[in-house]
């Protein structure tokens, strides 16, 4: 009874930790995209 509640924690400790992983490769690729945009448009008006 007890190894399973130790399996059932880390399980969800798992579960959290690839959780944070999503959340910061999400952020990365929306800020490196808005980021490109933001460059590209303002090359634009430099040239």
């Amino acid at each position: 009874m007890k190894y399973q509640e130790e399996k059932k924690i880390f399980f969800r400790e798992k579960i959290h930790s690839l959780n944070i992983f999503l959340f910061l490769g999400f952020n990365l690729s929306l800020i490196s995209i808005l980021g490109f945009i933001w460059f590209d448009t303002a090359i634009e008006k430099v040239v």
